[in-house]
Order: structure tokens, then sequence, then C-alpha cells
């Protein structure tokens, strides 16, 4: 039982580390969740060989983490947990598209360097947003904010549960990973196919423990939704922070 209470304790811990900062939204979580949304389709519509577009968008969530101060290196610390796959990702282009664009101090530049940018650029910058948006709204007023927008209550539900659990899963893959090292000498017990065991034996547990915390919702009078606050749907006063908004990527995207 004592085991059992530190475990919750820690993962709430965690939880709470990752939440929001103390900072007001010059909004309400719907627009600035639509904002978000008209932000990343700019994004995406910038062509793969123009980096100058990509670069005048990051201004956006510089200039939104400077103004609400969030801290900065919180922020640098969860885009590096994503960056291997964006790299990952990105690396295809510098192999598929090797015709060259232009050279660089005696360096010849493919475009598939630059493709390949963009879309680590890409990534970078609209995680960015998201991260700083979210540092500023607890994330059960992002779901209720997407119910107001009239997103399916199944999927805000899905998203809220897999947030909330996520920290279980993260501290039984921790107990896992110290299980293996301590039973573990030098390289022997690292190779991919224990990795891969893992991984697996990773997949049952969650499954259990899926179904046992379920079992437990429904004891508890669970029925297919979480009680979230009543949608509240767009007013008038949100519109020029939208128009305002639509502008200003329209101009960015016009220029560069």
């Amino acid at each position: 039982m004592i085991r059992h209470r530190r475990e919750t304790a820690t993962a709430g811990d965690r939880l709470r580390s990752i939440g929001a900062f103390d900072c007001t939204l010059p909004t309400d979580d719907g627009p600035a969740i639509l904002i978000l949304a008209l932000f990343v389709l700019f994004v995406l519509s910038v062509p793969k060989y123009d980096l100058a577009g990509v670069l005048a968008f990051a201004a956006f969530p510089l200039l939104f983490v400077t103004a609400m101060g969030i801290p900065a290196g919180a922020l640098l610390k969860r885009i590096a947990l994503v960056s291997p796959f964006v790299l990952f990702m990105a690396a295809g282009n510098l192999l598929l598209d090797r015709e060259p664009a232009f050279v660089a101090a005696g360096v010849m530049v493919t475009g598939g360097m630059i493709s390949a940018s963009v879309i680590v650029l890409k990534t970078l910058v609209t995680l960015s947003a998201l991260l700083s948006l979210i540092s500023c709204m607890p994330f059960y007023r992002f779901g209720a904010a997407l119910s107001s927008l009239g997103v399916p209550e199944v999927f805000v539900t899905q998203l809220l549960l897999v947030y909330r659990y996520s920290m279980v899963l993260a501290e039984e893959a921790g107990m896992m990973q110290k299980a293996r090292d301590l039973r573990s000498f030098g390289t022997k017990g690292k190779g991919p196919i224990v990795t891969a065991r893992l991984i697996g034996a990773l997949l049952l547990r969650t499954t259990a423990r899926a179904e046992r915390i379920y079992m437990a919702m429904e004891a508890r009078g669970f029925h297919e939704g979480l009680a979230t606050r009543q949608p509240n749907p767009l007013q008038r006063k949100d519109l020029p922070a939208l128009a305002v908004a639509l502008v200003a990527f329209a101009l960015v995207r016009l220029f560069f």
C-alpha cells in the first residue's frame, strides 16, 4: 500500500511538472486553439525549398514565449525528446534528392539538404507553438475547448485518458529498464533481441493495466465520456483575434 501511494505520488508529481505555467492567454481557449490550427496550416503550406518562409513563421512562437514569460529551457527539453524522430524523418531527403542547388563556401548544397532542413524547421516551429500553448493551458481546459469546437467526445476522452495515464506507462517502462540494467553486465542483456522482448512485455503489461483501470472507472460510474465543462461556442468578441491572426499569417506567407 505504501509503495502504491509513493508510485501514485511520483506519477502525479511528474504530471504536474509538465503542466501549465502561470500565464494568461489573451483570448479564450477555443479561439487560441483555432489560431494554433491556422498557424500550423500556414507553416505546412510553405514550399519544401523555402527556408526563409519557415524562419519567418518562427517569429510567432518566439514572440509568444517571450511575451508570456514561458521558460525556454522547459520547451527545449520537450522538443529534444522528439528530435531523433524528426531527424530520422528528414534524413530520407538527403538520399532521394541529390540534385545540386548551389555552392556555399566550397560545399555543394543539394536540394535534399534544403528540403530536409525545411522539414526539421517546420516540425520544430509547429511543435514549439503547440507546446507554448499547452504551457499556458491545463490539459483539461484543452479538452474542454476541443469539445466546445465540436470535436467528438470520443476523441476528446481518448486524448485526456492518454495524457493522464502516459505517466503510468512511462513509470512502468522505467521500472523494466531498471530491472534490465540490474541484471545486465556490460553489453550483455542490452541487445536488440532483448529490447524487442522488453517492448513486447511492456505492451502486455500496458494492456493488463488498461483493463484494470477501465474496470475501476466503470465501477465508479464511468460511461463513455469524462465529465467536462459545458461547451462554450465562439462569440463575436473572439472574431477580431481570429481575423488579426489570419491577416498576420497571410501577410508573412505572402511576403516570404
